[in-house]
């Protein structure tokens, strides 16, 4: 990834010890790792907090996303498979990649025949297109924009199903086949609808919108149990599904037991030490504890359980620029924020490489700029933000002089977050730190009115363009008043010129060209200081010794829960953990 400029980078130890450590899970294949998996067994995952949305309609975030693969098919979806090969789209509900006409702008998708839900009824165009159209009622504001930013409104603006009409580019030709017609051309539009957004809802099963929020109707591999508490969950197998009309699941545990616990050392302890269920354990969310970070990727033993990779994504802080609309305040806050202390919290190097932009080094749109000196001194530039707050006091337009933020309720989130108010503190300004329910938090800061001056946010683009960061980041048209939610536009950035340039590159056809336009978009955006990219992560998980089938994937920036699987099936799970 190169992406730092003017000298040479310096591996560490660490990072040595890092890529060896790739080196070696990447003998782990997925197809190295099945050989050994075996149908059956209790896989047990521990999340750092619950899924926030199942309700596929109401999903953005990426844990949500892979849990929900497990029950909810979309049109297409990605290989359940390592390396590269987990960037490539492969048809799902559908029997091929879509078939494209009108110059891009209708896309066409022909139903798999024999897809059956839990109850035993068929998967029919009539259920996709009722899940399409759920997008645009206001309920379901907290799920990615996609469907009201894509597809073709109605003369009257549409506001979803439950009025009884229907959304006129939608179109069941059949009970298998689905025309899509857009608002302008989309060559990677059967990207789009791999996006659990696009999965199919069953007309009557989603009466109780919060009930279904928690246990939405399956047509995947796995049904969900009645759930009570809010300690976690168990997947069992949906009887109905069939492995013949599903090339990507692998379907190989009989049960999953998701299990809430966000104190990361005390569950990594509980994975080095290996007994019980933890031997059936795997960290889904949460990176092996930094404390424990060292002894794990230097261990030749533990380094073979542990799944490592770059995760795709920018680990970053949102600036609400309705309460901080002074560019000087804004620009001071990006200069003064440490990140070398930062990543120093979370690791050191060998936990990914430093940000400078919003969309990653792995995309043909990443562009190349560092405004803000973060690859020559990534300690910051206090000199530079206390001389732009004494310009912005001059100017009658004081920065303010303490500022809250918000994060999830997690202890380890917050020990990295503590070296930004230490950061802020050198430079007159004082943090109060918000933290919010982990399982409510992505809907608390897509809020207008939540109060707070920074959120601490990451994105995985939802497919390989600058289409799938800057739109659902940064467009105007999906801020919403107070009391609503604005998408995953946390900085509720509403500008003109940033509103027709994504509009303009949307519209550009060159792909080469588009690419150009999103990374001139991205460094304009960071001029313009909405938001401070801190890392590009890499994910390190560990897992217990009888497990396999464990792999990043690319569209998660983690473990891919299609495909694990247990080596030996008869090992319980109930029995007490080491981390209990």
């Amino acid at each position: 990834m190169p992406y730092l400029k003017h000298r040479m980078r310096q591996i560490t130890a660490a990072a040595v010890a890092v890529m060896a450590l790739g080196a070696a899970s990447a003998c782990d294949s997925a197809a190295d790792a099945n050989d050994t998996v075996s149908t059956g067994g209790t896989l047990r995952v521990v999340l750092p907090q619950l899924p926030e949305h199942l309700d596929p309609q109401r999903i953005a975030a990426a844990m949500d996303n892979n849990i929900s693969r497990l029950m909810s098919r979309t049109l297409t979806t990605y290989k359940a498979e390592s390396g590269a090969a987990s960037s490539e789209l492969v048809p799902d509900l559908a029997t091929d990649l879509g078939r494209p006409s009108e110059k891009n702008t209708v896309w066409e998708f022909k139903l798999r025949e024999g897809v059956k839900w839990e109850d035993g009824s068929p998967v029919n165009c009539s259920q996709v297109k009722y899940g399409v159209e759920r997008n645009f009622a206001a309920l379901f504001d907290s799920g990615l924009p996609y469907a009201e930013l894509m597809l073709a409104d109605n003369a009257t603006p549409y506001e979803g199903p439950y009025s009884g009409k229907g959304l006129d580019s939608v179109v069941c030709e059949d009970t298998r086949t689905i025309k899509f017609k857009l608002k302008q051309p989309a060559g990677d539009f059967n990207y789009t609808v791999a996006l659990p957004i696009f999965s199919p809802a069953k007309q009557g099963a989603d009466g109780d919108k919060d009930a279904y929020d928690k246990r939405p109707l399956s047509n995947g591999p796995y049904r969900m149990e009645p759930r009570s508490g809010d300690k976690g969950f168990t997947l069992v197998r949906n009887e109905h599904w069939s492995s013949s009309l599903d090339s990507v699941r692998k379907g190989h545990p009989d049960k999953i037991v998701f299990v809430v616990d966000s104190n990361d050392p005390a569950v990594t302890n509980a994975l080095i030490q290996d007994q019980g269920a933890d031997r059936n354990t795997i960290m889904l969310q949460s990176n092996v504890a930094p404390n424990f970070l060292q002894q794990v990727i230097n261990d030749p033993k533990l380094s073979q359980r542990v799944a490592t990779g770059p995760s795709g994504s920018v680990r970053y802080f949102a600036i609400n620029t309705v309460m901080v609309p002074n560019l000087d305040c804004r620009k001071a806050l990006a200069y003064a924020f440490n990140k070398r202390k930062y990543r120093q919290a979370m690791g050191g190097s060998v936990i990914g490489e430093l940000a400078t932009s919003m969309i990653p080094p792995n995309l043909a749109a990443h562009a190349k700029f560092d405004h803000y000196g973060t690859l020559t001194d990534s300690d910051g530039d206090e000199d530079k933000a206390l001389a732009l707050i004494d310009k912005a006091r001059k100017d009658g337009k004081p920065c303010p002089e303490k500022i809250s933020v918000s994060l999830p309720e997690n202890d380890t989130i917050a020990r990295y977050v503590k070296t930004m108010v230490d950061a802020y503190v050198r430079i007159g300004i004082k943090v109060e730190l918000k933290r919010l329910p982990a399982d409510q938090y992505w809907g608390r800061i897509a809020d207008v009115g939540h109060g707070n001056h920074l959120v601490y946010a990451g994105w995985i683009p939802d497919w390989a363009n600058g289409s799938a960061v800057i739109p659902p980041l940064f467009d105007g048209k999906l801020v919403k008043p107070t009391g609503e939610q604005s998408g995953s536009n946390y900085s509720f950035l509403n500008d003109s010129d940033v509103n027709k340039a994504i509009a303009d590159a949307l519209a550009e056809q060159d792909l080469n060209r588009q690419y150009k336009l999103w990374g001139e978009i991205d460094s304009k955006l960071s001029e313009m200081a909405v938001t401070i990219p801190v890392l590009y992560p890499n994910s390190i998980r560990m897992y217990g010794s009888n497990v396999a089938g464990a792999f990043i994937h690319a569209q998660f920036g983690a473990p891919d829960l299609a495909s694990l699987g247990l080596k030996d099936p008869s090992i319980p799970v109930d029995v007490t953990s080491s981390a209990s």
